[in-house]
């Protein structure tokens, strides 16, 4: 890369590769031996380490434009060309700081630098135009004017483009196709495993979860607690209907007669009715009865709303579980089956494939 020298500032841009040789003077001729100049080699490598671990494009790219808006035009064109030979910047951030350099030597009145950067960014893209906006006429004229006297040079430079471009899309067509390949490889191993892989989505209704005896608990798979649900309402259940026979069993049915109602002259004033008595020597049984009745219908209740709240609680509208399954060496081979269904108001046809 040429660095163009700066113009009316009176700095000199530094040349990256004209750093590298280094002439000592002041003293009489001395030659240098070969340990010196080793020693001397790895104090430039050293040197030069932190610069390339500390140059990062886009921070770069910010500093370089910060300099170049400023008017620091002799800053921002040195500090774009050392940039350009330390850090890893892409085909678009380059011919930025090409253009960057060219206009800040434009502006420090240094033609031949401005038309070495310009030529620079060319170079990396061929058909750039500047932005007539932001670009005096006068630097897009010599910009124009580069890249016509550069034109077959210019147009090998386009040609080793359109080349990488196509090397580009080979190569991704080609790893497509190599992933492509073994995605397939993997599939055929996979199926030739003599087992598959069986995926089963089990639906879950909301509404068993209110029913009671721990139907909830037995959609979910805990049969547990479903059983102890089940056990213990049914028990419930069962002692507060025995309970209600038991007290219906303490009454017994008598016949009441009177004599002075005014009724039909067939019956003579006679008038009678059968009734339920409940006979008072067994009220203790009568009482024990009905709190045992009363007591194991609460109950019930009770373990019903506890069942149905666990169950709502931990319910879960899908589970998937996925199982590896056997497959016989038959069935890897593909079938197709037709089959004719009744539908409503006439017939319905498929085809069923297996493979």
């Amino acid at each position: 890369m040429t660095a163009p020298p700066v113009g009316k500032s009176g700095a000199q841009t530094v040349h990256p590769e004209r750093s590298r040789g280094t002439s000592v003077r002041g003293g009489p001729s001395t030659p240098l031996g070969v340990n010196g100049v080793g020693l001397i080699g790895l104090l430039v490598l050293l040197s030069a380490l932190p610069a390339f671990a500390q140059v990062v494009p886009e921070r770069e790219m910010e500093i370089i434009q910060s300099l170049y808006d400023a008017g620091k035009y002799a800053d921002a064109a040195r500090r774009a060309n050392e940039s350009i030979a330390l850090a890893n910047f892409s085909d678009a951030q380059r011919v930025r700081l090409f253009e960057i350099s060219a206009l800040s030597a434009f502006n420090l009145s240094d033609l031949k630098g401005a038309q070495a950067a310009f030529l620079q960014l060319l170079r990396v893209n061929p058909d750039y135009i500047l932005d007539p906006f932001a670009v005096p006429p006068t630097a897009i004229k010599v910009f124009e004017q580069v890249r016509k006297e550069n034109a077959d040079a210019l147009n090998l430079v386009r040609q080793q483009i359109a080349l990488r471009i196509d090397q580009n899309k080979r190569a991704a067509a080609e790893f497509e196709r190599l992933r492509l390949e073994q995605e397939e490889r993997r599939r055929k191993a996979d199926f030739l495993a003599n087992d598959i892989k069986v995926r089963t989505i089990e639906k879950r209704s909301m509404l068993v979860n209110f029913l009671p005896f721990g139907a909830g608990q037995f959609q979910q798979g805990r049969v547990g607690w479903g059983a102890a649900f089940a056990v213990s309402e049914g028990l419930m259940a069962v002692l507060s209907i025995v309970s209600y026979f038991a007290i219906n069993a303490l009454y017994k049915t008598e016949t009441f007669t009177w004599t002075d109602r005014l009724t039909s002259p067939e019956k003579n004033g006679v008038f009678s009715f059968p009734a339920r008595v409940f006979d008072p020597n067994r009220k203790t049984e009568r009482d024990v009865w009905t709190g045992l009745k009363y007591g194991t219908g609460i109950a019930f209740y009770a373990l019903w709303a506890i069942g149905a709240g666990d169950a709502v609680w931990r319910h879960q509208d899908e589970i998937i579980t996925e199982t590896r399954e056997p497959v016989k060496p038959d069935s890897k081979v593909p079938t197709a089956h037709f089959n004719i269904y009744p539908t409503q108001g006439g017939l319905g046809a498929g085809v069923t494939i297996g493979f």
